[in-house]
């Protein structure tokens, strides 16, 4: 439970400072996939939380662990729940 919080932590903190943990490349990287998976759902994230670097998953969380995409591919310690990355 205490690395889930941090990967979490991680994750807003980068979103919010504009960097990331685990670089924009992976970040992006990670996106594709997400963008691309079934269990990605589109919410009311998109108003919360604008993603101007990372626009393909702008809006979207995952519908398994209920992360918004935009902080969870900029965790270094998140773990896609389906092991996709």
């Amino acid at each position: 439970m205490q690395k889930e919080i941090k990967a979490i932590i991680d994750g807003w903190r980068n979103y919010f400072q504009g960097s990331s943990s685990v670089g924009l490349t992976l970040a992006q990287e990670r996106a594709v996939i997400c963008s691309t998976c079934e269990y990605a759902k589109y919410g009311k994230h998109a108003a919360i939380l604008p993603d101007a670097q990372i626009g393909n998953i702008q809006g979207y969380y995952c519908g398994v662990c209920k992360c918004p995409l935009s902080t969870a591919v900029r965790s270094s310690g998140y773990e896609c729940p389906k092991n996709k990355w």
